[in-house]
């Protein structure tokens, strides 16, 4: 007799929805989150200086995950949010 398993499961159902998006730059906290993985910066530093010369940034604010395969710490994630109105990410390759 053959048996024959299936390794799959269903997804989990989660409830989501989207962030409150802003109108406009002007004024605003730019947060730049890199991946770290080749390129990924200048990549940002790409969007950076587009934004820079379409908006008025107040401020931009830098960070970087300590690495591609690991998750930004709740550290991170809670400062960027406390201190920026708007964060971009970026996979570098």
């Amino acid at each position: 007799m053959i048996r024959i398993l299936d390794p799959t499961v269903a997804a989990a159902h989660a409830e989501a929805s989207l962030a409150k998006r802003v109108d406009d730059l002007d004024g605003k906290v730019l947060g730049l989150l890199t991946n770290s993985k080749v390129n990924g910066d200048v990549l940002l530093a790409l969007v950076r200086d587009e934004l820079g010369r379409r908006y008025r940034l107040r401020d931009v604010v830098t960070a970087a995950k300590p690495g591609a395969s690991r998750v930004a710490d709740d550290d991170l994630l809670d400062t960027l949010a406390r201190s920026c109105d708007v964060v971009i990410t970026a996979i570098g390759d």
